[in-house]
């Protein structure tokens, strides 16, 4: 049997390092894809997740063992992306860095042409994400990517449930708009 998160935090706060690997194994994936879906740029997301896991580890003495350990450790990760985006923004004004490896795969059966075509709304779709502003994109990748429900985004973000419906809500309205007659073969 998988030991709880609450065990392995049992374990990490009894100086037994063994319990934080684990955790760290068991959500670094979603971490880290997490981070990419808000900085674009895949070695920054190793980074915030990395430096989302010291943190975490640093406050696990504060953690509520009764508490889920995802939420948690996803808004450590949200506020470490938010500082650095806030640390790039005052670097630079660019979107530059989009990287073009984000996204589903277009199925094996799709021609070249629909494959360039899928590749290219994908690519339109990450521009006009990252172009909206850091709350837009932060509840659009929390309720898409990470699929948490808008109760579970309230509690990360710290956020009555109306706002985050809200912000939900504004957000795709953004997103539409910014995506409205860019798409290509659609």
């Amino acid at each position: 049997m998988e030991a709880s998160d609450a065990d392995l935090i049992r374990q990490c706060l009894a100086d037994d390092n063994n319990g934080f690997d684990l955790l760290v194994k068991r959500y670094q994936k979603r971490i880290i894809g997490f981070c990419y879906k808000m900085l674009g740029n895949a070695d920054q997301a190793s980074d915030a997740a990395q430096d989302t896991f010291v943190k975490a580890y640093y406050a696990l003495d504060r953690f509520k063992l009764d508490a889920a350990f995802l939420p948690w450790i996803l808004r450590i990760a949200s506020n470490t992306c938010t500082d650095m985006l806030r640390s790039r923004a005052r670097q630079a004004d660019s979107l530059d860095e989009i990287p073009a490896d984000i996204g589903p795969i277009a199925p094996e059966e799709d021609s070249p042409e629909q494959k360039m075509l899928v590749s290219e709304n994908e690519r339109l779709t990450r521009e006009a994400l990252m172009s909206l502003p850091e709350r837009s994109r932060t509840v659009l990748v929390m309720f898409y990517f990470n699929r948490l429900s808008i109760k579970e985004i309230s509690k990360i973000l710290d956020k009555p449930v109306g706002s985050i419906k809200y912000d939900l809500h504004t957000a795709r309205e953004a997103l539409r708009r910014r995506l409205k007659g860019m798409m290509v073969g659609v």
